[in-house]
């Protein structure tokens, strides 16, 4: 099984970043008991989906590494806004969406943020992921954060003719609740500061490699 020294130059290769800067992060949410603990070598402890998860979103969440404990917990914890797919839509509108695979259908059900990117890398781990991705016709995954507003989203995209991904799968949206959010933007000088919007995304070209790290 794959331990926290495999995770941080899996995760540095293909975000890519400095592998130094993953491991002092990694480092961090291990001394705040995010990541699973264990000895040193063969002793150390496995990594769950839940530990690459809150790498990857400490990684995404935060501003300053410094600030990285605080960014994941923040962020992990926040509640589904929205999860739209075709079931959830209006009749006249379902012709719009493409269907959302079996594969996917339980991370309908996921009510935080945290969950759904766990949910994620366990799928891919398990081959659910690729299953569902299989059938949908050039598919693309975002799984996006934006720091300064401090949401979150999730989509699926998928092509209905073969040339590009034109239709939507299945779209999430993530955000603390509006009192939360309003003291979170005054405690960042949201309006102190400029108009720039500081967003950090993925694909499934960064899930995949960790839920295929997590299964061997």
């Amino acid at each position: 099984m794959a331990k926290l020294s495999d995770l941080v130059p899996t995760l540095a290769q293909v975000l890519p970043m400095p592998e130094q800067t993953v491991a002092v992060i990694a480092r961090a949410l291990r001394q705040a008991r995010l990541i699973s603990t264990g000895g040193r070598g063969p002793g150390a402890a496995d990594m769950t989906p839940e530990d690459c998860a809150r790498l990857l979103l400490a990684i995404m969440a935060a501003d300053q590494v410094k600030d990285s404990v605080a960014a994941s917990q923040r962020f992990w914890a926040f509640p589904v806004e929205e999860l739209h797919s075709r079931d959830t839509m209006p009749e006249d509108e379902q012709d719009a969406w493409l269907p959302l695979p079996d594969a996917m259908r339980a991370l309908t059900q996921v009510t935080t943020l945290g969950e759904m990117l766990a949910g994620l890398i366990a799928a891919a781990r398990d081959g659910a992921l690729d299953a569902a991705l299989g059938g949908v016709m050039l598919p693309f995954m975002k799984i996006e954060v934006e720091r300064r507003f401090h949401t979150a989203s999730v989509s699926l995209a998928g092509s209905s003719d073969g040339l590009l991904p034109d239709r939507t799968v299945m779209i999430a949206s993530f955000a603390p609740p509006k009192t939360q959010l309003r003291k979170l933007m005054e405690a960042s000088g949201f309006h102190e500061g400029g108009d720039a919007m500081v967003t950090f995304a993925v694909s499934q070209r960064t899930i995949n490699p960790l839920g295929a790290l997590i299964r061997t």
